[in-house]
C-alpha cells in the first residue's frame, strides 16, 4: 500500500492496517511526536482504531526539546 509521509510517497507492507501499526513499523512508538491523518490531528487514544488506505497522507511532528 502506498502512502504519503511527510510529503514523500512510502509503501508499507500490507499488514500496517493502523496508525498504531504505522508507529510500530517505523519505531515511532516510544517517541514524543504528533501524527496528522489526512490533515486530522490524531490523539493517541486515535491511533488503534485509525485505519489505513491507500494513498493517504500522514504527517509526523516529532517534538525536540533543549535548551
Amino acid at each position: 500500500m502506498n502512502i504519503k509521509v511527510n510529503e514523500e510517497t512510502m509503501d508499507v507492507p500490507a499488514d500496517v492496517e493502523t496508525i498504531e501499526d504505522f508507529r510500530m513499523y517505523y519505531n515511532l512508538a516510544d517517541k514524543k511526536a504528533m501524527i496528522e491523518h489526512n490533515e486530522v490531528a490524531l490523539k493517541p487514544d486515535e491511533y488503534e482504531k485509525t485505519a489505513l488506505a491507500e494513498g493517504d497522507q500522514i504527517l509526523v511532528v516529532r517534538f525536540v526539546g533543549g535548551g
